[in-house]
């Protein structure tokens, strides 16, 4: 006698394969957006922290631009002078900058800028007198970012601390 085999189609299972697999989808579409829109934040804040560093960047180069013309001016002075190099000294000493510290010790001059609420560009500059036609009056020491925020780190950790039993 032949045996009849029965074929597995419950009436039902196609309707709850497709209410399994919509649910899945729908499951990882909203995962993907969610992930996209943490992208996207994460993305305009690169971009805002981006435009304020270069706009305290474009800040500091027209004070270097001021600072240069200043001493191009002090330059064409001291050159008329019995001893250019040390009238050229006197002048830097007396640079007209207001956010500007010159220390004519070791001819250092510095100027920050703020680029947000956290963090300054703070710049330093050793002024030179020229020896060549083709020199620079100064030169670039440092060109940095510097936090004027306290960091402080978490600390808290929520660790798993079993309770003991006792019988």
């Amino acid at each position: 006698m032949k045996k009849r085999q029965r074929s597995l189609s419950i009436p039902g299972v196609s309707l709850l394969l497709l209410i399994f697999l919509t649910l899945c989808l729908i499951t990882f579409s909203l995962l993907s957006l969610s992930g996209a829109s943490a992208d996207e934040n994460l993305s305009r804040k690169a971009a805002d922290r981006t435009l304020s560093y270069y706009k305290a960047d474009s800040s500091a180069n027209d004070i270097l631009a001021q600072t240069n013309e200043y001493l191009a001016g002090y330059l064409r002075e001291a050159e008329e002078s019995s001893d250019p190099k040390a009238r050229y000294q006197e002048l830097c000493a007396d640079l007209p900058s207001a956010d500007s510290v010159y220390t004519l010790e070791d001819s250092t001059l510095s100027f920050s800028v703020s680029v947000n609420d956290d963090q300054i560009l703070q710049v330093q500059l050793e002024l030179t007198y020229p020896e060549e036609p083709d020199d620079t009056l100064y030169r670039i020491t440092s060109w940095k970012i510097v936090n004027t925020r306290e960091w402080t780190p978490d600390t808290h950790l929520n660790l798993y601390s079993p309770v003991q039993i006792i019988n």
